[in-house]
């Protein structure tokens, strides 16, 4: 399907591009260009667990922090070929550019903000897990391939081409081409693995996934941080951080889980609510003021704010995506015909 600010009065394009990329960032006007008025366009594909298609945009900027990740509870990867343009971005706290032919990634469970000139890319939505699976459980957060290097031009051609053809392709050629094709976008982003990455990724990968299955589970533990979890793995604090050092360690991560977790409880809708204190508390906070100060830090409001705001921040999982896409495109359509 084809999504196009072109295809709107002038009037009404910044607030429909706006919602069109909702679903993946907070999409507003780049500070430094001379457009007031947000265009672009889109065309999306679903092969299998995968979306595809090409987009356009002008001088725009984009932001992805931990409010709209939870809400849009997107656990993929947004992999971007660039036809034209230039991004500057910072990921995580890692500083990337990104220019005409280059590949960049972006985990869209973690933060990002970026501002991008007016280009062109073809963009892939790809399930993290497999994706992380054949980077020894390490995030491509943040990577960019290089034009010119042999990698690279190998995915180029292949995401063109898969782009080209995934809109002829018949539903059960498009379902036996998404493992192939994840396969090997999979494996060729984990070649790019960031310095530092350990010297047996698969143990790596097998203790990290076993760590934060536990995590998951005990979150409202007390004791849950790196001295309960070394003692439960039989691992020294120096490799329990080693496997965590992309996150920052692994008491971030618990920190964050929690975090997480309670923002999750506040944007509940139905059911019985605890207070705020007690979230806190059940989740391992030793006071009020320190779980406020936290929550704030990585949301940028506060827990009442997320409260009050829930209906508003419910949110869509991947497979609402295409139909949020179908829904616009229904909706430029009756708008048409109105016009």
């Amino acid at each position: 399907m084809l999504l196009s600010t072109d295809l709107v009065q002038s009037d009404l394009r910044t607030e429909y591009w706006r919602e069109i990329t909702r679903p993946f960032f907070e999409t507003t006007q780049h500070p430094e260009g001379s457009n007031a008025t947000l265009e672009g366009s889109l065309k999306s594909r679903a092969i299998g667990s995968l979306l595809i298609g090409p987009t356009s945009f002008n001088q725009q900027q984009y932001r992805r922090d931990r409010r709209i990740v939870l809400q849009g509870g997107l656990d993929q990867y947004l992999v971007q070929l660039f036809i034209a343009g230039t991004l500057e971005g910072d990921c995580d706290g890692q500083s990337i550019s990104v220019g005409p032919g280059d590949i960049c990634v972006f985990d869209l469970t973690r933060n990002f903000k970026s501002r991008a000139h007016e280009g062109a890319t073809i963009s892939i939505v790809l399930p993290r897990e497999r994706v992380d699976k054949a980077a020894g459980g390490r995030s491509l957060h943040g990577v960019v391939l290089r034009k010119g290097a042999p990698l690279t031009r190998l995915l180029a051609d292949f995401i063109v081409s898969l782009s080209d053809v995934s809109a002829e392709m018949e539903r059960a050629d498009a379902l036996a081409m998404e493992d192939a094709a994840i396969d090997l976008l999979a494996c060729g982003l984990a070649r790019q693995l960031p310095d530092g990455a350990t010297s047996d990724p698969a143990l790596a990968q097998v203790l990290r996934r076993r760590v934060l299955d536990f995590i998951d589970a005990n979150l409202t533990e007390p004791e849950l941080g790196p001295t309960l979890l070394m003692r439960r793995f039989r691992v020294s604090r120096a490799h329990l951080y080693r496997v965590f050092a992309a996150d920052g360690g692994v008491a971030r991560v618990v920190k964050e889980k929690r975090l997480d977790a309670a923002c999750r409880e506040l944007m509940h809708i139905g059911g019985l609510s605890r207070s705020i204190i007690e979230i806190a508390h059940g989740l391992g906070f030793s006071s009020s003021s320190q779980f406020l100060r936290a929550f704030r830090a990585r949301f940028d409001m506060t827990p009442s704010d997320v409260r009050q705001q829930r209906e508003e921040l419910a949110g869509q999982r991947l497979a609402h995506v295409q139909a949020h896409f179908a829904e616009y495109a229904q909706q430029l359509g009756l708008m048409n015909r109105l016009g």
